[in-house]
């Protein structure tokens, strides 16, 4: 089913889905193995690309406590 997509599709689809899903699965790892270990050279390797990918994203997610995400500021009105 993969080759009935065109080019630009594939490579849109593998950008805004695969890339980001496994930025977060080497976050998560990263921190398993800081957990066991203490922070590592691979452990850090693997938060600085995970940190790579989230800041070319346009929103931040943070799935390393319980998945519950950063909180966005509240916003007052003045």
């Amino acid at each position: 089913m993969w080759a009935f997509f065109s080019r630009r599709l594939r490579t849109w689809l593998l950008l805004t889905v695969a890339v980001p899903a496994l930025a977060a699965v080497a976050r998560m790892v990263a921190y398993r193995i800081e957990k066991r270990n203490g922070p590592t050279r691979v452990s850090r390797a693997l938060v600085s690309l995970s940190n790579v990918v989230r800041r070319r994203g346009g929103k931040s997610q943070d799935v390393s406590v319980g998945g519950q995400g950063e909180a966005a500021p509240q916003r007052t009105k003045s």
